[in-house]
């Protein structure tokens, strides 16, 4: 065995690095549990991948590693945004597995290299009652929160609920109602005759 097969990486260096985001990266897009790093089978996965590499503790993901990728994402997202003439932007209302309510905004446009590009904002728990007013404001502060203007908002797409028809009128929002809920809708109206 060699000095170098022994020697594990410097936290610091850029390949200990790289292999951590990497990590992190895993953890974020597959939407696995961070503690998976400190399972057997994946802990010996990187042992044999790469032996010099020292796997950080589940902690030290949490609190540096995720944290600094969504910076760095959010960052990444912000620029990609400032650039925009126009977007359109689609949003529903869920529930979970375990029925807790959320509300998704996914922003939709073309960017300067004439690419369709989709990006989801933002998922909220949106646990108090789906009131037009209540979706409105909800609706509001994620723009906000992106620094994406009303004016450059070409439509919004939702499902048919009045409770959303509502939030857009009330936030002024030119509004498009999904093609796939009215059509779902009109199959189960007809499916009860």
């Amino acid at each position: 065995k060699s000095f170098a097969q022994g020697t594990t990486y410097d936290k610091k260096g850029a390949r200990w690095t790289t292999i951590t985001d990497a990590v992190a990266l895993y953890i974020a897009k597959d939407m696995v549990p961070i503690y998976t790093v400190e399972k057997t089978g994946f802990i010996d996965l990187m042992k044999t991948l790469d032996p010099r590499y020292e796997l950080p503790s589940r902690k030290y993901f949490s609190e540096v590693v995720l944290p600094q990728l969504y910076r760095n994402t959010r960052k990444k997202v912000g620029r990609e945004l400032e650039e925009l003439s126009f977007f359109s932007a689609t949003t529903d209302m869920w529930s979970s597995r375990t029925m807790q309510p959320y509300m998704s905004l996914t922003v939709h446009f073309i960017n300067n290299a004439w690419d369709l590009r989709s990006i989801s904002l933002q998922t909220s728990y949106f646990p108090e009652d789906y009131t037009g007013e209540l979706i409105a404001k909800g609706l509001r502060d994620a723009p906000d929160c992106w620094n994406l203007s009303e004016n450059r908002l070409s439509c919004m797409t939702t499902d048919s609920g009045t409770n959303m028809i509502k939030a857009l009128k009330v936030n002024g929002w030119p509004n498009l109602q999904c093609f796939g809920h009215k059509l779902h809708n009109a199959i189960g109206k007809s499916d009860t005759k």
